[in-house]
């Protein structure tokens, strides 16, 4: 899956820096006109509970009705709806009620954020219940290369799971 490692106080230091980068803050100030054009455009017949399992559900299976490949994914001309269906992905686990929020982590260690048309950002899902970021972007990425249209909700799953734990336990912090 992925790897955990170790960051520098300097890494941590230029990601709060990044928090505020001008690219990133518009990025999250187009949060709702994005959604509103997911919601009318990309995925107009979601259901009424979209930030649900079953609403992942059917956003994925939507995406892979959209792009037979990563490379269709991946292509320039499709970047905007790509952009759509990672806001739509992370806004479902933000508004679970996990306590998670956005936020501008480098996951690769050069600039190759193919979804973005390297602006130089990533966004990821943090929270509050583990250590390590959701990365929307691999996990639309991989819904494309995977096609089980089930990839979002047993992410979901397991985040439930582990929230109920963490709760269970007092909430301890994670560091």
């Amino acid at each position: 899956m992925g790897r955990v490692r170790k960051v520098s106080k300097a890494r941590l230091r230029q990601r709060e820096k990044d928090q505020s980068a001008v690219e990133w803050l518009e990025w999250l100030a187009g949060m709702d006109a994005a959604l509103g054009t997911f919601f009318a455009v990309d995925v107009p017949d979601m259901p009424v509970e979209p930030f649900t399992a079953a609403g992942l559900d059917h956003a994925e299976r939507a995406l892979m009705d959209k792009f037979s490949s990563a490379e269709m994914l991946l292509a320039i001309e499709n970047a905007g709806v790509a952009d759509r269906f990672q806001r739509f992905l992370g806004e479902a686990f933000i508004r679970s009620g996990f306590g998670g929020r956005w936020l501008n982590v480098r996951i690769t260690d050069d600039d190759t954020d193919v979804f973005f048309r390297r602006r130089g950002f990533e966004p990821v899902i943090c929270q509050p219940f583990t250590s390590a970021f959701l990365d929307v972007g691999s996990l639309v990425l991989g819904a494309v290369e995977v096609r089980t249209g089930h990839e979002w909700s047993w992410v979901y799953g397991n985040c439930v799971v582990d929230y109920e734990d963490w709760v269970a336990e007092g909430r301890p912090k994670i560091s």
